[in-house]
C-alpha cells in the first residue's frame, strides 16, 4: 500500500514537471495567463479587491483537480464543419442574449411573472435562459447533421470523477451559507437558469468553434472565457449603483471571465458540459 502511494506520488510529481515544462515553452499560454491574471492584479492593487483568496480558491481548484484526473488523457478536438460560419452563430447567440438582458434591465418591455416548482418568477432568467442557450441551439446544430455527444453531452461516468472534490467542497461552503431548503431551491434555479444553459452555449458550442477557427486551444479557451464574462455586464451593470459601475466591468472580467477560464479548461480536458452545468450551478449557489 505504500508502495503504491509513493509511486502515485512521483507519477503526479513527474506529470506536473512535464506539465510545467510544456507551459513555459507555449508562448500562447504565457501570454493568455498573463491577460487572465492582469484585471484581478490590477483590482488588488488599488485596493479596490483586498480579498481574492475564495476566488482564486474555485479557479484554481478546479483547474488543479481537472488536471490532476485527466492529465494522462489525451486531448480530444471535438468536429465542427464550419469554424467561421458556426462561430459567427454562437457569437450571434451570446450577443441576442446580452441585447435581451439590456432590453430586459432597461424596461422595453414587461415580461410575465409566474412561479414554477420551487422556481421564482420563471420568466426572469430560467425560461428565457432554455431556449436562448438549449433549445435554439440544439435544434441548430443537430440540424447540422452533429451528434449530441459532438456538443459535449456525453453519458460517460469516468467524466464525473473530476467534478465531484469541487462540488463537495461548494456544498459544504452552500450548506453553511443556506438551509437546506433555501439550498435545495438555488441548485434547482440556477441549474436551469445559469449552469446547463451557459456550459452549453458557451463551451459546448462557442469555445469548440473558436478552437477550430483559431486552430489554438489556448487562444480559444482564452476568447471563449472573454466572451463569457462580457455577457455578464448587462446584469452586473442592472445591479450596480451608476456612481459605481466601474465595479461592474471588474466582476466581469476578473471572476466571471476566470470562473469561465477554469470551466473552460476542465472543458478541454473532459470535453463533457453536463458535470460542469452542477459545478456551474453549485458555484452560483453556494454564497
Amino acid at each position: 500500500m505504500i508502495r503504491m502511494v509513493r509511486t502515485e506520488a512521483q507519477s503526479v510529481i513527474t506529470d506536473g514537471r512535464a506539465t510545467i515544462r510544456a507551459f513555459a515553452r507555449n508562448r500562447s499560454a504565457l501570454i493568455v495567463a498573463n491577460l487572465v491574471l492582469l484585471p484581478w492584479f490590477l483590482t488588488i492593487v488599488s485596493g479596490r479587491n483586498t480579498n481574492p483568496w475564495y476566488s482564486f480558491g474555485i479557479i484554481f481548484g478546479i483547474m488543479i483537480v481537472y488536471w490532476f484526473f485527466t492529465r494522462r488523457r489525451e486531448t480530444e478536438m471535438p468536429r465542427v464543419s464550419r469554424p467561421i460560419i458556426e462561430s459567427a452563430m454562437a457569437l450571434g447567440l451570446v450577443l441576442l442574449w446580452m441585447v435581451f438582458r439590456v432590453g430586459q434591465f432597461g424596461d422595453w418591455f414587461e415580461l410575465p411573472s409566474a412561479d414554477f416548482f420551487s422556481i421564482t418568477n420563471v420568466y426572469e432568467s430560467v425560461a428565457p435562459k432554455m431556449i436562448e442557450m438549449v433549445i435554439a441551439p440544439l435544434a441548430i446544430w443537430l440540424s447540422l447533421k452533429y451528434r449530441p455527444r459532438e456538443l459535449g453531452l456525453r453519458a460517460l461516468p469516468k467524466d464525473w470523477a473530476p467534478a465531484l472534490l469541487p462540488l463537495a467542497a461548494l456544498a459544504v461552503v452552500g450548506l453553511q451559507n443556506n438551509t437546506r431548503e433555501e439550498w435545495g431551491a438555488s441548485l434547482l434555479y440556477f441549474y436551469f437558469g445559469a449552469g446547463l444553459p451557459e456550459e452549453l452555449l458557451f463551451r459546448g458550442i462557442l469555445q469548440s468553434r473558436l478552437e477550430a477557427l483559431l486552430k489554438n486551444p489556448v487562444w480559444g479557451l482564452y476568447l471563449a472565457s472573454f466572451v463569457f464574462g462580457a455577457s455578464h455586464l448587462p446584469i452586473n451593470l442592472s445591479n450596480t449603483a451608476a456612481n459605481n459601475w466601474i465595479s461592474a466591468f471588474e466582476t466581469a472580467f476578473t471572476f466571471q471571465l476566470s470562473i469561465g477560464f477554469a470551466l473552460g479548461y476542465a472543458f478541454q480536458r473532459a470535453r463533457n458540459v453536463l458535470p460542469l452545468s452542477v459545478v456551474h450551478t453549485f458555484i452560483n449557489a453556494a454564497p
